[in-house]
């Protein structure tokens, strides 16, 4: 099979659209194993009858993004709150006694 057989009878377009004969089938997938160029024909042909037979994608509105403290509950951010209160006051209040060592 030829390049200008393949150009003249549109047969990468046939090959996507599934319009070939089964021995020309045969055929142009033998050539493609040796053409890189009829191989991204193909490609191209696809990419093309997928946006034509569905339609361009419409792209679906995605989701209002919310922040992390919105989707939490009330006691998650309650028992947050009360650990970061702890934490601030016990590390000051470790720490202190480890500086006094070592400032000797």
């Amino acid at each position: 099979m030829d390049h200008r057989y393949i150009d003249q009878l549109s047969v990468a377009e046939r090959y996507v659209d599934n319009a070939l004969r089964p021995e020309e089938r045969v055929a142009f997938e033998a050539h493609m194993v040796d053409c890189q160029e009829c191989t991204d024909r193909v490609l191209l042909a696809g990419m093309f009858h997928t946006r034509a037979v569905n339609g361009i994608p419409k792209s679906e509105p995605s989701p209002p993004k919310t922040g992390l403290v919105v989707r939490m509950k009330p006691v998650q951010i309650i028992v947050i709150v009360i650990l970061s209160a702890l934490l601030l006051i016990a590390i000051p209040t470790l720490l202190i006694p480890v500086w006094k060592l070592f400032s000797k």
